[in-house]
């Protein structure tokens, strides 16, 4: 249920909030505003009051550019339109900025996130990568993952 939410690109004085999401030294909040302020990205968050429930990155100089990444819904309010709400936002932004299309890579093992996508009118590309990338886990220890994913695109209208 997306009653009461808000989507809005996240600013600086968002931190603390969007930092308390996150794992105990992960940084990703902070390392995105970093890039959104240097004109890398556009981060937009979904908030309730003052609570952040998921967040999106627009990427502005990906290979595929734009791209959608790194869209992240808490636990508590998946399966409430969250994701989607984002996704339809991130759209208007790349419409709006001029863009002909939006891509995004989705884990080739990640049925539900294909799903949603392709129900927003993404289409596989047939393009696959396998990145390796390291992260903090929820008790705040490096971990190392690799990812096999494939290329969505969606052309935009205008």
């Amino acid at each position: 249920m997306t009653d009461g939410v808000q989507i809005r690109l996240c600013a600086d004085s968002d931190l603390v909030a969007l930092e308390a999401t996150e794992p105990p030294g992960a940084g990703i909040a902070r390392s995105v505003l970093q890039h959104q302020g240097a004109g890398i990205v556009v981060y937009a968050a979904a908030w309730r009051q003052d609570q952040p429930l998921g967040t999106v990155v627009l990427d502005l100089n990906a290979s595929c550019a734009p791209e959608l990444k790194h869209l992240f819904v808490q636990e508590t309010v998946r399966g409430t339109g969250i994701g989607t709400s984002l996704c339809i936002w991130t759209e208007a932004y790349a419409v709006q900025a001029g863009f002909a299309a939006l891509y995004l890579s989705v884990g080739t093992d990640n049925d539900g996130a294909r799903r949603l996508y392709e129900r927003l009118g993404f289409a596989p590309t047939g393009r696959t990568t396998t990145t390796s990338y390291e992260y903090i886990d929820d008790d705040g220890r490096k971990q190392w993952a690799t990812e096999n994913d494939e290329t969505f695109v969606k052309v935009l209208p205008g």
